[in-house]
């Protein structure tokens, strides 16, 4: 299955522009170092020694995602890449944690694009990525807590392109 076979209504749709070029965008996808630094929302951090990233299709992408103020709470997010298309399309099959934060038996799709265009930058207008993420399949109910929840963790990554763009790396 792929996020094609996703039934409209279980289908959420957002996009998210950043200021920085594809190649970065799509790169701080793929590299753990980066990764690290921004993945997973306010209130959680991504344990470095955890990361797992094989970009190629039928790849892994795992990660321990670990709660700010309770460590103790934590879910391991764990990922088979479906489609790799460079500086265009990531897509790939993840296994949402059980109840006790391990990959469990529930799959949702999920496909990233990425689109250079004109966005609103910290200066006006300027050259940047537009991402177009589908996920699905998902009860309604939950499309605005995982919009939410995406919003947060772009925040964090524009910030880190930022950083990265001004050579602060």
């Amino acid at each position: 299955m792929s996020i094609t076979h996703v039934p409209d209504e279980e289908l959420l749709v957002f996009d998210h522009e950043i200021a920085a070029p594809v190649e970065d965008v799509f790169g701080a996808y793929l590299d753990p170092e980066l990764l690290v630094r921004w993945y997973g929302p306010a209130g959680w951090h991504v344990r470095p020694t955890d990361v797992v990233v094989e970009p190629v299709v039928g790849g892994m992408q795992r990660l321990s995602m670990i709660n700010e103020v309770d460590p103790s709470v934590s879910c391991i997010l764990q990922s088979r890449f479906l489609s790799i298309e460079p500086f265009k399309e990531l897509e790939y099959a993840e296994q949402l944690p059980d109840h006790l934060g391990n990959p469990g038996s529930v799959l949702v799709y999920q496909r990233h694009r990425f689109f250079p265009e004109t966005v609103i930058t910290a200066d006006g207008v300027g050259s940047g990525t537009r991402i177009v993420i589908e996920i699905g399949p998902m009860p309604a109910s939950v499309h605005e807590e995982v919009r939410t929840t995406w919003r947060s963790t772009f925040a964090r990554l524009d910030d880190v392109l930022a950083t990265h763009a001004h050579g602060e790396l």
